[in-house]
């Protein structure tokens, strides 16, 4: 009998980089946990710190509505 593995829900986040006129770049995180994302000063950070994050959100419907949102791919 396999245990089967809880799923985490996917993680959106839109984010700019460090220049003043850096684009918005949208980003899927798959089985990791907000925390991970935001906790600053880790070894190996899914994002570099000095990136701005604009929105984040939990869930699938959060990819197309920040797609439309902030005119991404």
């Amino acid at each position: 009998m396999q245990t089967e593995l809880k799923k985490k829900p996917d993680i959106w986040v839109v984010y700019k980089g460090t220049r003043k006129n850096a684009k918005a770049q949208i980003q899927c995180f798959e089985n990791v946990t907000i925390d991970e994302i935001l906790t600053p000063g880790k070894r190996k950070p899914l994002l570099p710190d000095s990136y701005e994050i604009l929105d984040i959100g939990i869930g699938d419907s959060f990819g197309e509505h920040y797609k439309t949102k902030y005119k991404l791919e």
